[in-house]
């Protein structure tokens, strides 16, 4: 018998919801630009409209939800504590904001915890260890190991665009004005101002890259898959995000740049691939297959 959840995807720009079956199919999907910085009540009321309309469009009730999200909340409480992108959800009991949106048990994920589990479940083969780097407005990242998703910063997702991969004097500093940081050189911001020489803090790279640009962005890709190859010693990196849905070729130019450093520690046969579902669809399914994983019938939570 086919179970079925639903998926809420909070990301910096867009708000995602969708019917998703125990299978990653998603029945119904619905995408609406998120309200100003995450405004609660405004945010509730999407989420609540947009979850009546996938539930009409699929035909069916799903007894849970996911929701997916940046930020550091008490796992506890619900009390959102940290919320970079979405400052107005901070001090925010986010976990009774979305059971009232969605009006069932809701699980909360951090967002690349949430699409790293998507990833995974959609990947043919399934590594055993996977390093997960999603480019978007932002730089995020997730990390399974042996089936189970490591758990970073009480809980939430590793900050991986925080990764110094640049440290010549001058290197820029991006939003969170860390120089030489991931985010910094490869986010869609980033690119954006270095192929346009205008600023959009929403942009997500779908602009034409001239080839110095691709080549520096490989660059900077590969110095930190590298660093994090040693740490986690992955039997594949998947590389997705609204960048990379933009440009794929950039996934090739990062393997080529990750081929140019040796050691000895490099698991052999390590895969550099491209994340197989797009942004639209990541988040989604992973928070829904999480919420069926924690809540669903027969399932029991991973540790």
């Amino acid at each position: 018998m086919t179970t079925t959840a639903i998926g809420v995807d909070i990301g910096g720009t867009r708000v995602r919801v969708g019917v998703v079956t125990d299978a990653g199919a998603v029945c119904a999907h619905a995408e609406s630009r998120l309200p100003t910085a995450g405004d609660p009540e405004p945010l509730r009321e999407l989420v609540a409209r947009q979850t009546e309309h996938v539930l009409s469009e699929s035909g069916v009730t799903p007894e849970v939800a996911g929701v997916a999200l940046p930020g550091v909340w008490d796992r506890d409480t619900g009390i959102m504590r940290k919320a970079v992108n979405l400052p107005r959800l901070e001090g925010i009991n986010i976990e009774r904001l979305f059971s009232a949106a969605l009006g069932r048990p809701v699980l909360l994920e951090a967002d690349t915890n949430a699409g790293v589990w998507g990833q995974w479940r959609r990947m043919e083969p399934r590594p055993e260890r996977l390093v997960y780097i999603s480019l978007g407005t932002g730089v995020g990242g997730s990390v399974i190991l042996d089936g189970h998703i490591v758990r970073h910063t009480r809980g939430g997702a590793g900050h991986f665009g925080f990764l110094i991969v640049d440290t010549s004097p001058g290197a820029p500093g991006g939003r969170n004005n860390v120089p030489g940081c991931l985010s910094a050189l490869v986010a869609g911001p980033a690119l954006h101002l270095a192929a346009t020489g205008h600023s959009d803090p929403e942009a997500i790279g779908a602009e034409p890259l001239p080839d110095d640009l691709l080549q520096s962005t490989s660059r900077a890709l590969a110095i930190g898959i590298m660093n994090l190859v040693h740490i986690y010693a992955p039997d594949a990196v998947a590389l997705g995000g609204g960048v990379i849905d933009n440009h794929p070729e950039l996934v090739d130019h990062t393997r080529v740049a990750c081929g140019l450093f040796q050691s000895s520690l490099i698991p052999p046969g390590l895969r550099i691939e491209r994340a197989p579902l797009s942004t639209h669809d990541a988040g989604v399914i992973g928070a829904a297959l999480l919420a069926l994983r924690y809540h669903g019938p027969g399932d029991s939570m991973e540790t």
